[in-house]
């Protein structure tokens, strides 16, 4: 049971318009500004190329956006000021859909705004209001004639900045920009210039082609909420030197509009169990998909600057970008010691069609499967390393085997594993220049005798060894030095300390001097 008790005013406050400014910049309020022209470029036919023209007077402090899209009837100028109201079809291939963009973009970048219009070869309007205005709680405003401008233009005048505008950001803003609308500049009918200066388009399609791992390309329609849209994806490892500067992950394009770059959620599978955490071992993973359809099915945010996880429009996708994200991630994560062989080298090539005829939760993307490294333990790759080599050198084995017990004693909870292993290290590289000279150098060169004597003086075991090998600069320096510290550790009565750094300088310094002397392998 209901009575009624009264009708109320739910007429909007105008400080609806300083409430939901917060969240805009320079380069977003201007995207919704150039949205608007493409959009009314759009609607009234897309007779003749668009240009739109963006002002920023430093000195001034002043913003002037100007667009040849067609101009706003006389009758719908209140669309430029009234939130909400928005021309646009919700089925439409536009931009604009939310009838907030440009309003709150041109008041959240000035104080104060005037906005001229004129419509083919109609008069001129101009529509102006300020910061008095929106705290006057009447909704009335005035049309007013002005001074004639070019037909089928759109001057929109920005005064009274809430910040000011550095030319120091105008790069960051030309790049914005070029990314952006790259899609409608690539057209060659449309074009955006930033004080004079054309803005040229950026584009993300940079790819290696490898084998099994080329490019993917793949398109068709889905059906969203008993209407369809057009998908068309691209993914790929990128090329070395990308002009994107190597950014990775999700670029979404909504009806040609940018409007995620480098999206790297967990939403699209970037989380542990699929693609993994971001890394930068799948830093060359890029997925990029542009959607059409109505303005009302595209996953964007209001502003268009970010992805809509809860659309349908994305609901739709997501399982394949998962996938499609989650086995490039899993190459380039297995190829990540090699990309310089494996990846780079294969600069040009040919993208792979892939047919879809419908897109399902089951439909077979063609992924070349990638099987999970495992975890391998240290003892068993460097006994598969160097197993030729003891087979041929049996003397050896004793070397590789010790680097073996260091690692194993670096997991002993014990508190003395770094003296231990510091000992084990020197002891081998000892034993190491005796093996050398005994087995690697000519027969009959060192008897027993004169072996037992060379080896019994540290300093005269490395002039010897000197003899055959020639080691990096320093390299006799750094194991004098760790040389006399087992020799404190051995013979002093205050025992030194043996830090991780020490122990990691010397451990590596060994492998290093087996490698040379040896042929041995401590790769991982």
């Amino acid at each position: 049971m209901k009575n009624r008790i009264q009708d109320i005013d739910a007429t909007p406050s105008k400080r609806i318009y300083l409430s939901i400014i917060s969240d805009y910049d320079l380069s977003l309020a201007l995207c919704e500004l150039i949205d608007n022209a493409i959009d009314s470029w759009t609607y009234n036919g897309q007779i003749k190329p668009l240009e739109v023209k963006v002002n920023l007077n430093y000195q001034q402090q002043t913003i002037v956006v100007s667009d040849n899209s067609g101009g706003i009837p006389e009758s719908e100028m209140k669309l430029v000021i009234s939130p909400g109201e928005s021309r646009n079809e919700i089925d439409k291939e536009v931009i604009g859909l939310f009838g907030v963009g440009s309003k709150r973009a041109v008041v959240a970048l000035a104080q104060q705004i005037k906005i001229y219009s004129r419509y083919k070869n109609n008069r001129t309007t101009l529509v102006e209001f300020d910061d008095n205005w929106i705290a006057d709680p009447d909704w009335n405003i005035t049309i007013y004639e002005a001074d004639t401008i070019p037909e089928n233009t759109t001057i929109i005048e920005l005064t009274k900045l809430r910040d000011p505008i550095n030319p120091d950001n105008e790069k960051r803003l030309i790049n914005h920009l070029g990314a952006t609308y790259s899609q409608f500049i690539s057209k060659n009918n449309f074009s955006v210039l930033l004080n004079s200066k054309a803005i040229e388009p950026i584009v993300f399609e940079s790819w290696s082609y490898p084998s099994n791992f080329e490019p993917k390309h793949y398109s068709g329609k889905v059906s969203v909420d008993s209407r369809e849209i057009s998908f068309d994806i691209i993914s790929g490892l990128t090329k070395q030197g990308d002009p994107a500067g190597g950014e990775y992950g999700l670029y979404m394009y909504c009806n040609d509009r940018l409007i995620s770059r480098a999206f790297k959620g967990y939403e699209i599978g970037y989380k542990t169990g699929l693609a993994g955490q971001p890394h930068p071992s799948i830093s060359l993973v890029r997925v990029i998909v542009r959607l059409k359809g109505g303005s009302q099915l595209m996953p964007w945010n209001s502003s268009k600057s970010e992805i809509n996880t809860k659309n349908h429009s994305f609901k739709a996708l997501e399982s394949q970008i998962i996938q499609i994200i989650t086995n490039y991630s899993r190459a380039s994560r297995s190829m990540a010691d090699e990309w310089a062989t494996k990846v780079f080298p294969f600069k040009t090539g040919n993208i792979k069609e892939v047919s879809v005829s419908e897109l399902t939760q089951s439909t077979d993307l063609h992924l070349v499967p990638i099987p999970r490294k495992t975890n391998q333990k240290y003892i068993d790759v460097i006994k598969r390393n160097n197993k030729s080599i003891a087979t041929k050198k049996p003397w050896v084995k004793g070397t590789y085997e010790a680097l073996i017990a260091v690692e194993e004693i670096s997991k002993l909870n014990i508190e003395q594993n770094n003296r231990i292993s510091l000992l084990i290290l020197d002891s081998t590289l000892e034993i190491a220049f005796k093996d050398y000279l005994a087995n690697e150098t000519p027969p009959n060169t060192y008897a027993a005798a004169r072996l037992a004597s060379i080896m019994g003086n540290r300093a005269t075991v490395h002039t010897e060894i000197a003899n055959y090998i020639n080691f990096k600069k320093d390299t006799w320096a750094r194991v004098n030095y760790y040389y006399n510290l087992r020799c404190e550790l051995v013979h002093k009565r205050v025992a030194v300390t043996i830090t991780e750094e020490d122990l990691k300088i010397y451990r590596d310094l060994c492998e290093y001097m087996f490698k040379k002397m040896f042929g041995l392998n401590f790769q991982v």
